[in-house]
């Protein structure tokens, strides 16, 4: 079997209107990996997660999904989208159900499964998701916080092999997003590949086995989290901060407090560790 989920070669994309979103995109997105784009608005970050979901077709290149060519008849489409799910960054764009339980369901109930087994699958996201308490609430009564767990929930509901999650923490305080983090970590099963669009780089740098920078429908950086926030000029050039976990590193290593070749540390209790060996 293939090591890679997805792999595009030479992917572009442009709107009706001549405007470019993609430009030559080659990427190979291996399997069981946490995976974060980075990159400022119109970088391409959500143009490329539609394209991984079939919802946009690419103007030239080629998609390759589990070695075959992606296929846009609607028979594929669905079988698609039962594999590679996406969350978008706002939920509303695929809440349309009555009810919480209603929109969960929508999902699995469409893919032919048994109703044992829509009903499993449907339990399981609505435990992963934490979503127990609002399974009869009306969608329109959700916080937005509520609304992103319940949209993650529908599309875990149908057990894909790859997540795609479009800014899951835009517009949730520091308790949520926390959460968020909380509910990936339970998916990682070592098969499973998620990809998150975001502009957090702290989460991004704690969270992620890779990480891809876009610009301008580019690719500019694809490598591992630590390497990236060594590189100055890329790192303004795609408007990105370091982590204040790397930065402290870095300042006690200037200080000798710090030998260099240590494993730089990546979270807040890493860090802390490191120190008390001081």
């Amino acid at each position: 079997m293939t090591a890679f989920y997805f792999e595009l070669n030479q992917l572009s994309y442009a709107y009706a209107d001549g405007t470019k979103a993609l430009s030559d995109i080659t990427l190979d997105i291996p399997k069981g990996k946490k995976i974060a784009i980075l990159g400022h608005n119109g970088a391409g970050k959500s143009t490329l997660f539609q394209h991984l979901n079939g919802i946009l077709k690419p103007t030239a290149g080629t998609i390759v999904f589990e070695g075959n060519d992606l296929e846009y008849s609607r028979k594929a489409l669905k079988a698609l989208r039962q594999k590679v799910g996406i969350v978008f960054q706002n939920a509303d764009h695929q809440l349309f159900s009555g009810t919480v339980k209603q929109d969960i369901a929508f999902g699995p109930l469409n893919l032919g499964w048994s109703t044992e087994k829509t009903e499993e699958k449907i339990a399981w996201a609505v435990a992963q998701t934490e979503v127990e308490d609002l399974l009869d609430k009306p969608i329109h009564f959700l916080s937005v916080g509520q609304k992103k767990r319940v949209a993650m929930a529908g599309v875990l509901a149908m057990e894909p092999s790859v997540l795609l999650l479009d800014e899951p923490t835009a517009g949730l305080d520091n308790y949520y997003a926390t959460q968020v983090l909380q509910y990936l970590a339970k998916l990682d099963d070592g098969e499973r590949t998620i990809l998150l669009a975001t502009h957090d780089v702290p989460l991004a740098y704690e969270w992620a086995d890779l990480i891809i920078v876009m610009e301008a429908g580019r690719i500019i950086y694809n490598g591992d989290p630590i390497t990236l926030f060594y590189e100055d000029e890329l790192l303004h050039r795609a408007h990105l901060e370091r982590p204040w976990i790397f930065e402290m590193v870095i300042a006690l290593q200037k200080k000798k407090l710090l030998q260099e070749n240590i494993n730089i540390p990546r979270s807040k209790q890493e860090l802390q560790q490191l120190i008390e060996q001081i």
